[in-house]
C-alpha cells in the first residue's frame, strides 16, 4: 500500500515535487528522523536521495546519470541497495 506523499523541498528556490512511498518505508523513516537533525521527514529524504545521487555521480558510473537533460535517472537497484544499508528497507 502506497502512503501519504512526501513534499521535497529544502529551499524556497527550489521547484518542488511529491513522491510516493510504500506505507512501510514511511513509517521506518518517521521513526529515524528524530534521530537526525533534520526538522522533518521531507528534509530527510532529500537529504538521503541527494547523497545517494551524489555517490553513484562520484563513482565514475556516468552511465547512471543522465547529464544531457535537467532530470538525473537513477538505478532503482542501488537506490534500493542504499536504503536497505541505511536501516530504511527491510530484508
Amino acid at each position: 500500500m502506497m502512503s501519504a506523499l512526501y513534499h521535497v523541498d529544502m529551499t524556497e528556490s527550489k521547484t518542488t515535487e511529491f513522491v510516493e512511498m510504500p506505507s512501510e518505508v514511511l513509517e521506518q523513516l518517521e521513526k529515524r528522523v528524530s534521530q537526525t537533525e533534520f526538522d522533518d521527514a521531507s528534509e530527510y529524504v532529500t537529504h538521503l536521495i541527494e547523497e545517494v545521487l551524489y555517490e553513484i555521480e562520484q563513482s565514475g558510473d556516468r552511465s547512471k546519470i543522465d547529464t544531457d537533460t535537467d532530470t538525473e535517472s537513477v538505478d532503482e537497484k542501488q537506490v534500493q541497495e542504499r536504503l536497505k544499508s541505511l536501516g530504511y528497507l527491510n530484508g
